[in-house]
């Protein structure tokens, strides 16, 4: 009978080691995962940033080069600044013409990948007219940056609206202070084509870092593939 309890006392010692060793290899990727910044998991680093206010920038310190941009805001939290961009709306669809960005530092290898459903709930919802938006945008393509995602409503003539979005990284172009990429979402409706909505986040737009100043004064964007200013 002595020998039957000692064998039972180490097969269940042993079975506890196996479910911690389990147990432990099934919580620490969440910890890790709940330790970093921009993880989707950290509500708490979230709520911060959302409690965060937004302060209102000069044009030219906007992430794009877009020449309907009337108002940037920005607003920041430990590693990751947000930065919301106004654009005119000339439509009867109710809500602005917005894109916003998000830009993170850290490898990218921590990071983790674009999801166009994170950015929507950044914005607090789809915004009209896509409040049935799934976040799985319907089409994409590629440009010289990588690859854009959106989805497209029309009333059937001529009014366009899109929502559209994309991620750019340190291998694309120049990133603001120390970041490492930035997604992001494009609301815009307006009388003409998808492409004419997909403007302000297409890469004749998007892929601007450094601001220079021109013969003429004024401040623009300049690309890491462009050009000597002239």
């Amino acid at each position: 009978m002595q020998v039957s309890k000692i064998s039972d006392s180490r097969v269940a010692s042993a079975v506890f080691r196996t479910l911690r060793r389990v147990a432990l290899g099934l919580a620490l990727p969440l910890l890790a995962a709940a330790c970093e910044p921009y993880s989707e998991i950290n509500t708490k680093f979230w709520d911060s940033l959302d409690r965060a206010p937004f302060i209102q920038l000069p044009l030219s310190d906007a992430w794009i080069s877009h020449p309907d941009v009337s108002l940037v805001l920005e607003r920041h939290h430990g590693s990751v600044t947000e930065q919301r961009l106004l654009l005119p709306n000339r439509t009867s669809i109710r809500g602005d013409n917005f894109m916003l960005m998000v830009a993170r530092e850290g490898p990218l290898s921590r990071i983790g990948r674009f999801r166009p459903a994170v950015m929507v709930e950044r914005n607090g919802g789809p915004p009209e007219p896509f409040l049935d938006f799934d976040g799985q945008p319907m089409s994409s393509l590629e440009d010289d940056f990588g690859w854009l995602h959106w989805s497209q409503w029309t009333n059937g003539t001529d009014l366009t609206c899109v929502l559209a979005f994309r991620r750019l990284d340190a291998n694309d172009r120049i990133m603001p202070f120390k970041t490492s990429s930035i997604d992001m979402m494009l609301r815009n409706c307006m009388r003409g084509t998808a492409e004419e909505a997909l403007a302000p986040i297409s890469d004749l737009y998007t892929g601007y870092a450094a601001i220079a100043d021109t013969p003429s004064g004024n401040q623009r964007m300049l690309s890491p593939l462009a050009g000597p200013l002239p």
